[in-house]
């Protein structure tokens, strides 16, 4: 029976690139900078920014793979649980080396969800430091199932095993909802196998450069078996059909899905 399930979603930052007239009346790309050099979303990067947040529906709900990809289907935008944390990579990427500018087009990207759901984001994390970040969503998560199968153990012994085993329920007390990462795409793969997603679980080894559209959306879902206990005792503290652990266990599984981003200027 599965006692908890939580995601989290993986986005890269917004676009960076932008048209600008040099010596000659000759078109040049660029990233955006301001001033002082710092990076940020273009002008396509905002709008996307903006989209992203009406990606999160203001309830829970549970997005489905649609059963059949006909083309209507694969242009419709897509719903998610609104997000209760937000990582974006730090603003100066590597937390022990100086540079001369910042990079804000993580934080840009999250800041329109950020201000629809009133929630800060976490920047204390840069590149290298996915092993950090997964750990401490895990700890979190952990904290949440032990809960919920503490639950689950007292909801079946007060039902002396009569009644099945509600796992909406107990989905319900341990979901810590939807958590969402924007970082840098070519530290993407690190920051998913750091997660503990690979290949066999649905994670590329690669996100593509000219790619801003593709979303990694990773399941987590913790299951147990409960036996009854049936052997006798003459101990006062044995109860009948008291429920035991048999064995329990995580299952990581990842969609990619389409943003479905348009954009004309």
């Amino acid at each position: 029976m599965t006692v908890c399930t939580s995601q989290l979603m993986i986005t890269r930052h917004c676009e960076k690139e932008q048209k600008v007239k040099v010596d000659g009346g000759k078109v040049k790309t660029t990233d955006t900078t301001d001033f002082f050099g710092n990076r940020h979303c273009s002008k396509k990067g905002h709008a996307r920014s903006e989209y992203i947040s009406t990606l999160f529906a203001d309830h829970p709900v549970q997005y489905k793979v649609p059963l059949d990809e006909t083309e209507n289907e694969a242009l419709m935008k897509p719903q998610f649980s609104p997000p209760q944390k937000l990582y974006a990579l730090s603003e100066a990427r590597y937390k022990h080396q100086a540079k001369d500018h910042k990079n804000f087009r993580e934080v840009e990207t999250l800041t329109p969800t950020a201000i629809k759901f009133h929630l800060n984001i976490d920047q204390r994390f840069g590149v290298r430091d996915e092993g950090d970040l997964a750990l401490e969503f895990f700890e979190t998560l952990s904290k949440s199932v032990a809960e919920s199968v503490d639950n689950a153990l007292t909801t079946k012994k007060a039902s002396n095993a009569t009644e099945p085993y509600d796992a909406e329920e107990s989905r319900d007390i341990c979901d810590n909802g939807m958590v969402v990462v924007n970082w840098k795409h070519s530290r993407i793969p690190n920051l998913s196998a750091a997660l503990g997603c690979g290949k066999e679980e649905g994670c590329p080894k690669k996100y593509h450069s000219k790619d801003f559209d593709t979303v990694w959306l990773l399941t987590f879902q913790y299951s147990i078996e409960v036996g009854n206990g049936s052997k006798k005792s003459n101990s006062r503290r044995h109860l009948k059909n008291s429920p035991t652990i048999v064995e329990g266990g995580w299952n990581i599984s990842a969609q990619l899905v389409n943003e479905g981003f348009t954009y004309s200027d």
